[in-house]
C-alpha cells in the first residue's frame, strides 16, 4: 500500500517517513491505528463489568426490596399491628381445664381451674406434637390447652355418665354441637371406642373421642338402652315384700349365706356369754349388698341388698324416673313415692347412707 503526501499530493511507500517528492514528513497510519486500537482495548472491559454489577443490583432491589418497602410504607398502623399481634379469639371450656403458667404440660405449673362452660379470650400459641396448641389468655391468667376448648358453648348435662366406655356397634356420626345446623365432627366406624360424658336435655350424648376431642351423638335413648346391661324382669309384690325371677333367686342366695353365718356362730364355742353376744351383735343388723348391672325398662339396676328386716333394689336413675317406670308397670304409687294398699313399708326414694354407694334411688320394702 502507498500513502499520499498532504503537502504536494505525491505518493510514497507506506513505510516512508518523508515524502520522496517534497520532503514533507509523513505520519504512518499504522502507528495511529495501533495506538487507537490499544486504547479501545484498555477501557471497555471494566465498564462492561461495572454495568453488569449495577444491572444485577437493580434487579435484586426491584424483586426483593422495593416491594417490601412499598408494602411497609403503604401499611396502616392497625394492619402492621395485626401482623405482629394475632387476633384474639373467643373459646368455651368443654370440660374442667387446668390453667398453666406455660404453654406446655411438661415443666409447667397449674395456676388454677377453668370450669366447664367458661368463656375465655386469647391468642392461639403453637404447641409440641405431644401438647398440641394452647390458648394464651388475654387477661394474662395463663394458658389453656386447646383440646379442652371449643368455639361453641357446651350444653348443660342433665345426667352424667361418669366417663363410661362405649364401643360403637356400627357407623356413627359425631357432631360438633347439638344444634340443627351443626358441622359433622367425625364419622366413626364400627368398633370405635368412645367415652360417654353425659346426656343433654335434647337427647344428645356428649362424648370424648380417642384423640381427646369432644362431640355429640344423636338419639341418646337408643344408645343408652342397652348400656344398663342384660335386660332383667322385676317381679315385685309390695303386699309381701317378695321378689320373683332372677331378683328373687339372688335374695334367696343371700338369705342362705346369712343363715349359714348364723349357724356357724351358734355352733361356735365362746369363752363367755358376753363374747357370744358381742359376736352376734357384729352380724345382727348388718346389711349384705350385691352389685348388679342390669337394665329394666330403660332403668339401670345397679345393686340389691338384704337388710335385717327389709330388702332393697338400687337404680342409677333419679327417683322420679324410677317411680314413673313402675307406675307404667301398673303399680299404684303415691306422690310421696310409697306403694299404696300395703301394711308394710314399700316405697321409692333417694338413697342415703351405705346404699348411696350402690345407686341414686332405692326401692325398699320391709317392716
Amino acid at each position: 500500500m502507498s500513502q499520499v503526501c498532504a503537502s504536494c499530493g505525491a505518493t510514497s511507500a507506506n513505510e516512508a517517513a518523508f515524502c520522496a517528492s517534497c520532503g514533507q514528513g509523513l505520519k504512518p497510519k499504522t502507528v495511529k491505528k495501533s495506538a487507537k486500537s490499544a486504547a479501545k482495548r484498555r477501557w471497555p472491559m471494566p465498564l462492561v463489568a461495572v454495568g453488569i454489577i449495577l444491572t444485577v443490583a437493580a434487579l435484586y432491589f426491584w424483586l426483593f426490596i422495593a416491594d417490601d418497602l412499598k408494602r411497609g410504607s403503604g401499611m396502616s398502623a392497625s394492619e402492621a399491628g395485626e401482623v405482629s399481634n394475632p387476633e384474639a379469639q373467643i373459646f368455651f371450656a368443654i370440660t374442667d381445664a387446668n390453667l398453666r403458667n406455660k404453654p406446655t404440660i411438661s415443666g409447667s405449673e397449674i395456676l388454677g381451674k377453668l370450669p366447664r362452660g367458661s368463656q375465655v379470650t386469647g391468642v392461639i400459641q403453637p404447641g409440641s406434637g405431644v401438647d398440641g396448641g394452647w390458648l394464651e389468655l388475654s387477661d394474662g391468667n395463663g394458658f389453656v390447652a386447646l383440646i379442652n376448648l371449643s368455639q361453641f358453648q357446651p350444653p348443660a348435662l342433665v345426667k352424667l355418665l361418669n366417663d363410661q366406655i362405649w364401643i360403637s356397634d356400627g357407623l356413627i356420626d359425631v357432631w360438633a354441637t347439638t344444634l340443627a345446623d351443626s358441622n359433622l365432627l367425625d364419622r366413626l366406624r364400627e368398633g370405635s371406642k368412645l367415652t360417654l360424658v353425659g346426656t343433654t336435655a335434647d337427647n344428645f350424648i356428649e362424648v370424648k373421642l380417642a384423640d381427646g376431642r369432644y362431640g355429640y351423638l344423636a338419639d341418646a335413648p337408643s344408645i343408652l338402652k342397652p348400656l344398663g346391661g342384660k335386660p332383667i324382669a322385676i317381679g315385685f309384690n309390695p303386699q309381701s315384700c317378695s321378689f320373683s325371677g332372677e331378683i328373687g333367686a339372688e335374695f334367696s342366695k343371700i338369705g342362705a349365706q346369712l343363715r349359714a353365718q348364723w349357724q356357724t356362730l351358734e355352733a361356735k364355742e365362746f369363752a363367755s356369754e358376753a363374747a357370744r353376744q358381742k359376736a352376734y351383735a357384729a352380724v345382727e343388723g348388718k346389711s349384705k349388698y350385691l352389685r348388679l348391672r342390669r337394665s329394666f325398662e330403660g332403668l339401670s339396676l345397679t345393686g340389691l341388698a338384704q337388710h335385717y328386716e327389709s330388702q332393697s333394689l338400687y337404680f342409677d336413675d333419679p327417683p322420679a324416673k324410677v317411680i314413673d317406670v313402675f307406675r307404667a308397670q301398673g303399680f299404684d304409687i303415691g306422690r310421696d313415692g310409697l306403694f299404696t294398699g300395703t301394711d308394710l313399708y314399700a316405697g321409692i326414694a333417694a338413697t342415703r347412707g351405705e346404699g348411696a354407694a350402690y345407686g341414686k334411688t332405692e326401692l325398699g320394702c320391709g317392716v
